[in-house]
């Protein structure tokens, strides 16, 4: 039985995480800190086999792998039918607690609990940049010799231009490669709009800035979801700190990543778009909006929680997401409104401006392991790899039979999500193509009963019609050692606060000129500098 190996995280590091969650309350015991999360990750159990007519007993190793829990309620547990659907597979099982996502905050806050502890988990998704000071650290492995080997079908999906990318996230300048990209070869992000409310009001997808406030007026002054209260409709929304409300800035040509402002190329030069005069103009047009209340006037309040909940609840006209996880809302809306249809909506054109939706190809690091050893490594990638398999894709969209799909009439029927009797799966495919997303979206249809199907056909030809949208960014891959020395800088702690204030009236709009000064000379300038050297390197 393997012993739980501790990472290499040094105490420095520990301290400074330690203050980080004294400062952002990591006290709350959300969720609650398991029994399992407290036992050992790499750890093993023992499983009968029969040897020369004498029963022997065959170690079964476990990982512990942390994710997006989603709204599922329960933990993974070493037992679950995942974890033994991997263990038939490729013979090594996995375990996680149940750690709540919300959007990322509560996640962060467990795992910097256990980073803390010098105890991290063996394989886990490094958020807000974290990857860059555990790599430093030494406290993540080195995979560069072992993906050929041992995950092949990950090293063959993603193109040699984004492991090369991968590799300037090194500190030490050696191109090593110590996390696993998120890798989206297609545009999974955009704008929708009930199509059934404009109906009701008499309007069509808006294409034009002027016509598209048109239509959130109409939506707010009238019944649009036709409920009989022409007073609960709520245009269009977004949440705290400006998320989730990219095709706000889009249209103004601003590189927006799920509400934080990216790099790109202006006037000339890659820099950074919070500050630009992109972002003056979008932040004075969102003050007009919100003035109006064509912006739901509590988007600055609104938790993951809140946000979903107006969607859900029929009363948002339009928002900003991933395309492919649009069922989620339609499948609550459409027990409200039997009527909801969903579309893309294009990005409004604004006058002097290109509006795009941002696409990065790698969208965030999704894994990285602990440095625990080889044994840890090949592991993880075991289960990673298995899924990356093209053998394996109709096994993996199917899942488990009773849990994920029942056979209706020998045919493969996927189940509803039980979030409250199953935990989430935690791994899953992470590098995609437009075309291998639709083979999959095709699958899925398969037994579907009538509800179903509608709202899996809106879904499909939204991700479809997104696609027209998207526009690469010089910032793709940016590695978070530019941010060194500068959190505020990397966290948009400067800019999310005046941007809030100036929308909802607390700022002048002078007060962003203020802003841009103060950034560079808080370490804007620094990393700015950074973030050239960089991309002249990627760029050659």
């Amino acid at each position: 039985m393997n012993t739980r190996r501790k990472s290499h995280i040094s105490k420095p590091f520990i301290l400074f995480v330690l203050i980080c969650m004294v400062i952002v309350g990591c006290s709350n015991n959300s969720g609650g800190k398991t029994s399992k999360e407290q036992t050992n990750g790499q750890s093993e159990s023992k499983d009968p086999v029969k040897n020369a007519g004498k029963e022997i007993e065959k170690e079964i190793p476990y990982v512990e792998i942390w994710g997006n829990s989603g709204n599922f309620k329960k933990a993974l547990e070493k037992d679950s039918p995942y974890s033994k659907w991997m263990i038939d597979n490729v013979g090594v099982g996995y375990f996680s607690p149940l750690v709540p996502w919300e959007g990322g905050t509560a996640y962060i806050q467990r795992l910097n609990t256990r980073i803390a502890s010098n105890d991290l988990p063996d394989a886990f998704i490094p958020w807000q940049g974290i990857e860059g000071t555990l790599i430093a650290q030494g406290a993540l492995a080195d995979l560069t010799d072992y993906l050929p080997k041992y995950a092949p079908h990950i090293w063959n999906a993603i193109p040699e231009e984004i492991w090369n990318v991968v590799r300037t996230s090194d500190p030490t300048g050696q191109g090593r490669i110590f996390y696993l990209p998120r890798v989206e070869l297609y545009q999974g992000y955009g704008s929708f709009i009930r199509q059934d409310w404009l109906d009701r009001v008499g309007k069509k997808v808006p294409t034009t800035k002027a016509e598209f406030e048109d239509v959130l007026q109409a939506f707010l002054d009238q019944d649009a979801n036709g409920n009989g209260d022409p007073n609960d409709e709520i245009p269009i929304s977004g949440r705290e700190f400006g998320r989730w409300m990219d095709v706000l800035f889009g249209m103004y040509g601003i590189a927006m990543w799920e509400g934080f402002p990216m790099w790109d190329i202006y006037e000339g030069e890659i820099t950074y778009s919070g500050v630009t005069s992109n972002m003056r103009d979008a932040i004075l047009n969102l003050r007009d909006m919100y003035k109006k209340k064509l912006l739901d006037n509590e988007t600055f309040l609104n938790s993951a929680a809140d946000w979903s909940a107006k969607m859900n609840s029929d009363r948002m006209g339009a928002w900003f997401h991933i395309n492919k996880n649009t069922t989620g809302p339609l499948d609550n809306i459409i027990k409200i409104n039997p009527e909801v249809n969903l579309v893309a909506m294009p990005v409004p054109k604004v006058d002097g401006y290109e509006g795009f939706v941002t696409h990065i190809q790698i969208n965030r690091p999704e894994f990285v392991i602990a440095n625990k050893g080889e044994e840890t490594v090949i592991n993880v990638l075991k289960i990673l790899d298995w899924i990356h398999d093209p053998a394996n894709r109709e096994e993996n969209i199917y899942g488990v039979e009773g849990v994920d799909h029942e056979v209706v009439n020998g045919e493969k029927v996927l189940l509803p999500p039980d979030f409250e009797g199953n935990s989430a799966k935690i791994v899953g495919n992470f590098v995609f193509d437009l075309d291998s997303l639709l083979a999959q979206l095709d699958l899925e249809m398969k037994g579907l009963d009538e509800e179903t199907l509608k709202i899996v056909k809106q879904r499909n030809q939204i991700v479809k019609d997104n696609q027209a949208y998207s526009k690469s960014i010089a910032g793709d891959g940016l590695p978070a050692s530019v941010y060194e020395g500068y959190a505020d800088i990397q966290n948009h702690t400067l800019y999310q606060e005046v941007m809030t204030k100036i929308i909802i009236g607390d700022y002048p709009i002078e007060k962003f000129d203020s802003f841009v000064n103060e950034w560079y000379k808080s370490g804007g300038e620094e990393v700015t500098k950074r973030v050239r050297d960089w991309y002249a390197q990627v760029s050659k």
